[in-house]
C-alpha cells in the first residue's frame, strides 16, 4: 500500500474517532439536561405538595417551567412536559438514563426504549425488559433496536397480546388530515397484518401498472405516485386505471413466523410479522390457513436463531431460508427489507465461494456495491453472523434479526435482583395515563 493510501486511511480513522467523541459528548450533555430536569421536577413537586397556594396543585412547577422557558427560549408548556418526561425516565428506567449519561446510548435509543416500555406497569417486568434491551441498544442502531425492543416488551408484558389486540381493534378508523396546496392525508388505523398486506399489494399493483405502460416517457409517475393513484382508483372505482392483465392475481405478501408450540400447545411465544413485530396468534393462523403453501422455519430453542427452512413441496428452498433468516440488508445498521436487497456471496463464487447459507446474505444495492467497490470486507464467522471490517480496521458484528430479537448469547448474565417477568394471566388492564412526550 502506498504512503498516500496509508495517510488517507489514517485521516479517515481520525474522522471516525472525532465523530465518536463528538457523539459521546452530545449524548452526555443531553442526558445531563434530562437529569437536571428530573431534579427540578422532584424539587417543585415537593414545593407543590406543601400546599402553600390555592391557585392550583402545580403552581411551583408552572413557575419554574416559565423561568426555564424564558431563559432557553422554549415554550413553558414544552418545558413542563419535558420535566414530566425526565422524571418518568429517571424513576421508571434508571439504568437507561445511566447508560445515556455515560454516552453508551443516545437520545434516539432512549426514545425507542421509552416507547416500547410504555405498557409495562409491573416493576419486575420493566426491570427485566430494561436489562435486556440495554444490552442490545449498546450494540445496534436505534432503527434496528425498535423491533427488538417491541418484542422484548411483549415477552415481559403480563397481559397476552391477543387480549390487548382485541381491545385495540375497537379504535380502528379512517380519518383525513388537511394539508397545504390542495392536498390532504388519508390515515387509517388498522391491524398491523392487514396494513402491511395492503401496502405490499399496492406496491405490486403499482409496479404492474408501470410495467404494463410500455412507454416510460408517457407515464413518468414515481412508484409513490402510482401507489397513491392505485389506492384512489380502488376506493373510488372498481379497479386500478390502466392496469395489466396480471393485477387480478396479485395478493399481499407478508412473512409471519408462527412458533410451533404456540400453534399447537398454546405457548405464549409470540408470532412475529416481519417488518413490524409481535402479532396476535389468531391473525397469524388465519394467514397460515389461507396460504397456498407453508414455509416451515426451525429456530434455536434458546437463541431464536433460524436454523433451517423447508417446505413439503420444496421450491427455492435456499431463497426462502435466507429471507426468513435475514429479514433485511445485513450491513451494519441497515433495515432495507430483503425484497429490496440482493443475495450476495460473502466469498465470491468466482473465488470458490459456495452457494450455501453460511456464505450467503442479503445486501441492499447500496451496500452490495460498497462491499465490492471499496475497502470494506466481510466474513461469516458462523452461518448468518457477519463480521464487517472498515477500511481503517474497525470491526462490527451483525447477527440475524431473529437471534437478536429474542434472548440471545448477547443477553446479560442473570441478575438475582431482577426477577423474570410475571406469567401471563387473564384480563389485565389499567387506565393508560397520557404518555410523556418523546425526548
Amino acid at each position: 500500500m502506498s504512503g498516500s493510501a496509508i495517510d488517507d486511511l489514517r485521516r479517515a480513522e481520525r474522522f471516525v474517532e472525532r465523530a465518536l467523541e463528538a457523539r459521546r459528548r452530545i449524548a452526555v450533555a443531553e442526558a445531563a439536561e434530562v437529569a437536571l430536569l428530573a431534579e427540578a421536577h422532584a424539587w417543585v413537586r415537593s414545593l407543590d405538595a406543601q400546599g402553600t397556594t390555592s391557585h392550583g396543585s402545580d403552581l411551583a412547577a408552572r413557575d419554574l417551567a416559565a423561568q426555564l422557558g424564558a431563559a432557553t427560549r422554549i415554550g413553558d408548556r414544552t418545558v413542563q412536559a419535558r420535566m414530566d418526561a425526565a422524571a418518568s425516565l429517571s424513576t421508571l428506567l434508571p439504568a437507561t438514563l445511566a447508560a445515556w449519561q455515560e454516552g453508551a446510548i443516545d437520545r434516539r435509543h432512549v426514545s425507542v426504549i421509552v416507547d416500547a416500555s410504555a405498557g409495562l406497569f409491573d416493576d419486575d417486568a420493566r426491570a427485566w425488559f430494561e436489562r435486556r434491551v440495554l444490552a442490545q441498544a449498546k450494540e445496534t442502531t436505534a432503527t434496528r433496536l425498535r423491533p427488538i425492543a417491541v418484542a422484548l416488551a411483549e415477552r415481559a408484558h403480563p397481559e397476552s397480546l391477543a387480549d390487548r389486540h382485541a381491545r385495540a381493534r375497537v379504535a380502528r378508523r379512517v380519518i383525513v388530515a388537511n394539508s397545504a396546496d390542495g392536498m390532504a392525508r388519508l390515515i387509517a388505523d388498522l391491524p398491523a397484518v392487514e396494513a402491511h398486506g395492503i401496502v405490499d399489494r399496492l406496491g405490486a399493483m403499482a409496479r404492474a401498472v408501470r410495467d404494463a405502460g410500455g412507454d416510460a416517457a408517457a407515464d413518468s409517475r414515481s412508484l409513490d405516485e402510482l401507489r397513491a393513484d392505485v389506492l384512489t382508483d380502488l376506493l373510488l372505482g372498481a379497479d386500478p386505471v390502466a392496469h395489466g392483465d396480471g393485477l387480478a392475481g396479485i395478493t399481499g405478501h407478508v412473512q409471519v413466523t408462527v412458533p410451533v408450540m404456540t400453534a399447537v400447545a398454546g405457548s405464549t411465544e409470540p408470532c412475529v410479522l416481519a417488518g413490524y413485530g409481535p402479532v396476535p396468534l389468531d391473525d397469524a393462523l388465519r394467514l397460515a390457513g389461507a396460504a397456498s403453501g407453508w414455509d416451515r422455519v426451525m429456530t434455536h430453542p434458546v437463541q431464536g436463531a433460524v436454523l433451517a427452512v423447508d417446505r413439503y413441496r420444496p421450491s427455492e428452498q435456499l431463497r426462502r431460508f435466507l429471507r426468513a433468516r435475514d429479514e433485511h440488508c445485513r450491513f451494519v445498521g441497515c433495515r432495507l427489507p430483503v425484497w429490496r436487497s440482493d443475495i450476495d456471496h460473502t466469498v465470491d463464487a468466482a473465488h470458490g465461494g459456495a452457494t450455501r447459507p453460511d456464505n450467503l446474505a442479503h445486501l441492499c444495492r447500496r451496500h452490495h456495491v460498497l462491499k465490492h467497490a471499496s475497502a470494506w470486507s466481510v466474513i461469516q464467522t458462523q452461518a448468518g453472523v457477519l463480521r464487517w471490517t472498515s477500511p481503517t480496521g474497525r470491526t462490527y458484528t451483525d447477527r440475524p434479526a431473529p437471534a437478536a430479537r429474542f434472548i440471545s448469547h448477547l443477553d446479560p448474565p442473570p441478575d438475582p435482583d431482577v426477577a423474570m417477568p410475571p406469567p401471563r394471566r387473564g384480563p389485565y388492564f389499567r387506565p393508560d395515563p397520557t404518555p410523556p412526550p418523546p425526548f
